[in-house]
């Protein structure tokens, strides 16, 4: 299972970066741009500790998309708190990249089914469970 999981990421990965390339986007900021959509406003910590990275790797990803205007950030009361909001921008291009990903992510699953997507989401959730102990 781990084997065809390894071997499955790199091709998955490859088309994806197809997918963002003529948006000039790569597959971290639209993680990070999809993340901020999906689920709200977040530091770069709570985005390093999610994705199990170092908090730099999210800083110099996120200065990236500052400098393409798509997100901003608010200091906290305590300065060293900055939150990362999208901008009207960010959001446009989240949304114009979600459907360019979807139609990608889409012809993936021809011939799988609702239920064995649902199997393959509970395993990879109770994998991710027990990587975390």
């Amino acid at each position: 299972m781990f084997a065809k999981f390894k071997i499955l990421h790199r091709p998955y990965a490859n088309g994806l970066q197809q997918v963002l390339s003529p948006y000039q986007m790569s597959e971290a900021q639209w993680g990070l741009i999809r993340y901020l959509s999906e689920v709200g406003p977040a530091t770069n910590s709570e985005i390093a500790l999610y994705w199990s990275v170092e908090k730099p790797s999210v800083t110099a990803l996120a200065q990236k998309l500052i400098d393409q205007h798509l997100i901003y950030v608010v200091y906290g009361m305590d300065r060293r708190k900055k939150v990362m909001h999208l901008t009207e921008e960010g959001v446009a291009k989240y949304q114009q990249l979600k459907k360019a990903v979807h139609a990608f992510q889409t012809s993936l699953l021809d011939g799988i089914t609702e239920e064995e997507c649902e199997l393959v989401e509970m395993v990879l959730e109770k994998l991710q469970q027990n990587i975390r102990k």
